[in-house]
């Protein structure tokens, strides 16, 4: 018989077994966070990053609710071992080594000390969740940024043999050696280059397919969208350089 005003579950409680709603919390602590969660985490950090000046290149991710084993775990396989490796030491949110700055990814520091990256949204392939359906803005101009860089690189070589001595930035007249020297979309930005071949092609950012690529960080997949990128920033770009300190100052390489 009960004691009357209380319920079972605190009878359990007090018989040492947990309640209802405790069992759940320590359910939810073997779950990998929420795709929302881990959306919060990377701008959390991404934006505290890039608040300094110079921004930092990597910071420790410090949220002790976060189950981040269960997470590298439900990667796809081999990744989720690969990545694990031999254990997890912590978390960070660091600048991915490609050849564009200011991607960042989480990595992984193992108890090894060695570190490998990880997209975190490869975790959610499932029918709630159309990550692999979708492309994200900064990832996909960094994939058409990746598409052309070759073009940049043989107009400051063909300055470079041309002149047979040091570049100079059209900006201050200032000599400058070849790795103070930087490429810029000019007067015609990269964003107004990308906005016009989104259009004459009859494209969205979001339909532009992206793959991994350990140089790049992220390439077009699209072979045909690929060519015809390149035609387009092969036709229409115009350049200029200019000192890497003035490029700091500049927002539309």
């Amino acid at each position: 018989m009960l004691c009357p005003g209380i319920m079972p579950s605190a009878l359990k409680a007090r018989a040492g077994r947990p309640s209802a709603a405790e069992m759940r919390a320590q359910l939810e602590a073997l779950r990998k966070p929420t795709a929302r969660t881990m959306d919060q985490i990377f701008n959390k950090y991404y934006q505290e990053c890039v608040s300094y000046d110079p921004p930092k290149r990597a910071i420790e991710i410090r949220e002790p609710g976060i189950n981040w084993k269960a997470l590298i775990m439900s990667l796809p396989p081999p990744q989720n071992s690969t990545v694990l490796g031999c254990g997890i030491r912590k978390i960070l949110l660091k600048e991915t080594e490609c050849i564009y700055q200011g991607i960042y990814r989480f990595h992984v520091e193992r108890l090894d000390g060695s570190d490998v990256t990880f997209e975190w949204r490869d975790a959610y392939d499932d029918p709630y969740h159309s990550f692999k359906d979708r492309s994200f803005k900064d990832d996909v101009e960094t994939a058409l940024r990746a598409a052309v860089i070759d073009q940049l690189v043989q107009y400051k070589e063909m300055l470079s043999k041309d002149s047979q001595m040091e570049l100079v930035s059209h900006r201050s007249g200032m000599a400058l050696s070849w790795d103070r020297a930087v490429v810029q979309h000019f007067p015609v930005t990269f964003q107004m280059l990308v906005d016009a071949f989104l259009n004459e092609n009859q494209l969205k950012l979001e339909q532009i397919k992206l793959v991994r690529d350990e140089a790049h960080a992220y390439m077009i997949k699209d072979s045909e969208i690929l060519e015809r990128w390149r035609v387009h920033h092969r036709s229409q770009a115009c350049y200029r350089i200019i000192s890497t300190d003035e490029a700091m100052e500049e927002d539309h390489l």
